[in-house]
């Protein structure tokens, strides 16, 4: 009898522990519905107000909100904090039917009679050929748009324009030359203008073509911009043209950009960079550029959007994204799993996870994304797995997290997601892991099992402490910049404790596999495959690295090291790489403890790197083995390898950066 009684008491406890609360929202419902399966609500937004209600009722019960299939927008965002959370016990999850059909959306649609065709004459005239008759016209102040103001005379990222989207695909900005890497070239600097920017002195450059001849109207009518790389291959600007001198075929710019146009590898002329003929650049946003379906741009003076569109408009097929904030917002939030949906059609970014613990996003799609798809600031635990995200104007995974001072890790996964067609509007990463502050303040986060390819810039770029990279796969990257990484960091001394291992790095030309960049040290390297990079393994100036086991085929330099520090005054006295050292009490615990190359640093050359070893590292069809430049009777960089594959060489020195 008393064992009858445990046994009972037994079950009703564990029915108890998996009490859970169901709740069910579709397109199809009504928000005065109760939430059942049979009387489902409309929107997220009344779902979210259920779970509170259940969460405050009953805080001992995990609750799912399935989403049924169907669109749900999400023109404002939506937020969940602490009365949205879950517990470790109790989760609160929510879920599509099938991520395929669930779609969260940031865009409202247009309706097709809202759209007419030019018939302005003095548009019309500024129009190619081709265009005329098939632009339409939409008024952006009847849409209720709210970003679709002019362009500043100088933006580094994208603008904060809406962005256009026709039967699920993102359209592109009117643009010359055409393309998505469309470029033309400075034939030649005439006047590199300011070395400061952002000064009225802007430089004069000519062009190469006959084609800006056509922007004279738009000039006066209401602007034109162009961006470009107009210095270095890592930095795109967008910059007002002041001028268009068509007999002289020159452009003169309204503001300067930090350290003048021309490459800052070329020779200084009379004050003036005179470039190397290299220097890409394009115009975009003008009528006279819609040349092709797809193309749109925005009249700033008349508040008008411009548009070929691709076929026939038909109700739904036309949506404007216009909301600057995230679709969803995390803040303070613990416990909750987003799953099985797709996200898109978005200006801003998609997901913000602000402090908080244990926020999941898995198995969803994401894309369609002007900005960046998931940003994750603070808090511990949160993990994104099994995402597929593409389409995507910036990073796709920006993380920060964990506590530098105690080295206290934050948790962070970022694992088996498939990333790619990302950082379509500006040189970053396609993921991005602590190298958004100066503090690097990243901490114990795992990436692993992720697939990265066709980015416009680098694969993954990180710094901070601790944080482990392993089994990823990164190929065709730096699609549309130079000067980047498979595996880029550039965090200082300071930067340790982080691993590199078992990734496959490969068909990345324009890239360095593995790129330790001014300085940045205490990397560990082992057990990678790199194929067909620019360097498999490149540390400037950099100390303590350890590189081990990597298998390393056709690429022009294997391995790579240098002095740089000695040119470039690696020195105490340097700001960035003294203010990252004195941002850590690298002196005290645990710090002196984890990392005790870095308690001494000060009373080493710290010009010279040092500490670096490199073993049983095998290069296969290399063009060079080991590559340094300079300065060849400084002491040894590297201590012995254990193979001949990978040779001990003294420290190198390349030209100043």
């Amino acid at each position: 009898m008393k064992v009858s009684r445990l046994i009972l008491l037994f079950l009703l406890g564990a029915a108890l522990c998996g009490a859970e609360t169901t709740l069910w929202v579709s397109p199809k419902g009504s928000d005065s519905n109760s939430g059942s399966k049979l009387s489902p609500v409309a929107t997220l937004p009344r779902a979210a107000e259920l779970v509170r209600a259940a969460r405050a009722a009953h805080p001992s019960e995990a609750v799912t909100v399935w989403l049924g299939e169907g669109t749900y927008s999400l023109l404002d965002g939506l937020s969940f904090g602490e009365a949205d959370s879950g517990t470790a016990a109790a989760p609160v999850t929510w879920r599509g039917v099938d991520r395929e059909l669930v779609r969260i959306i940031g865009a409202r649609p247009v309706a097709p009679d809202h759209l007419r065709v030019v018939k302005d004459s003095a548009l019309l005239a500024r129009m190619a050929p081709e265009a005329r008759g098939r632009v339409m016209e939409l008024d952006l102040i009847a849409e209720g748009v709210r970003h679709a103001e002019a362009f500043p005379d100088y933006q580094r990222e994208p603008a904060n324009l809406c962005a256009v989207f026709f039967d699920g695909v993102r359209l592109p900005l009117s643009r010359w030359p055409n393309g998505e890497y469309g470029y033309t070239t400075m034939r030649s600097v005439l006047d590199s203008g300011s070395f400061k920017p952002h000064q009225p002195e802007g430089g004069v450059f000519s062009y190469r073509e006959d084609r800006p001849a056509r922007w004279q109207t738009a000039l006066a009518d209401g602007g034109v911009w162009v961006r470009g790389f107009w210095r270095v291959p890592w930095v795109a600007e967008t910059l007002r043209v002041k001028a268009i001198d068509p007999k002289a075929k020159t452009i003169a710019l309204a503001v300067s950009t930090d350290g003048g146009i021309g490459s800052k590898y070329s020779k200084l002329v009379d004050g003036t960079r005179i470039g190397d003929g290299k220097e890409g650049w394009f115009a975009l946003n003008l009528i006279e550029e819609i040349d092709r379906p797809g193309e749109w741009c925005v009249d700033f003076k008349r508040h008008k959007l411009y548009i070929w569109l691709p076929s026939t408009p038909k109700p739904g097929l036309l949506a404007l994204a216009d909301n600057a904030q995230p679709l969803l917002t995390f803040s303070g939030a613990r416990r909750i799993n987003f799953r099985d949906v797709t996200l898109g059609f978005q200006m801003g970014d998609g997901v913000s996870i602000a402090d908080g613990e244990a926020v999941q996003l898995a198995g969803c799609v994401i894309n369609g994304i002007v900005r960046r798809s998931i940003v994750i600031r603070g808090g511990h635990d949160h993990r994104v797995q099994s995402c597929d995200i593409s389409e995507i104007g910036l990073t796709s995974i920006d993380i920060l997290g964990g506590d530098r001072d105690t080295l206290a890790p934050s948790g962070f996964e970022i694992v088996n997601n498939h990333i790619y067609r990302v950082a379509l509007n500006a040189p970053v990463p396609a993921l991005t892991a602590g190298l958004n502050a100066k503090t690097q303040q990243l901490v114990g986060a795992h990436v692993a099992h992720n697939r990265i390819h066709d980015a416009s810039y680098g694969g993954i770029t990180f710094g901070g402490n601790d944080n482990v990279f392993e089994f990823n796969e990164i190929y065709r990257v730096g699609l549309d910049g130079g000067d980047l990484g498979g595996f880029y960091t550039t965090g200082g001394w300071t930067s340790r404790g982080n691993v590199v291992r078992g990734n496959f790095i490969h068909h990345s030309q324009n890239a360095n596999a593995i790129y330790m960049d001014d300085g940045d040290s205490g990397l560990l390297m082992e057990d990678n495959l790199i194929y067909r990079t620019e360097s498999g393994i490149f540390i400037g100036g950099g100390h303590d690295h350890i590189a081990r086991r990597n298998v390393i085929v056709a690429c022009p330099r294997a391995i790579h090291v240098d002095d740089r520090g000695i040119s470039r005054k690696y020195t105490p006295t340097d700001s960035r790489l003294r203010g990252d050292l004195d941002s850590v009490p690298y002196t005290q615990s645990p710090w002196r403890e984890k990392y005790p190359a870095l308690v001494g640093i000060l009373d080493t050359d710290t010009t010279m790197p040092h500490g670096n070893m490199l073993t049983g590292n095998f290069a296969v069809g290399c063009e060079t083995l080991a590559r340094r430049s300079g300065n060849a009777t400084c002491s040894p960089a590297l201590r012995s390898p254990t193979t001949s594959s990978s040779p001990t060489f003294p420290c190198s020195r390349l030209p100043p950066r």
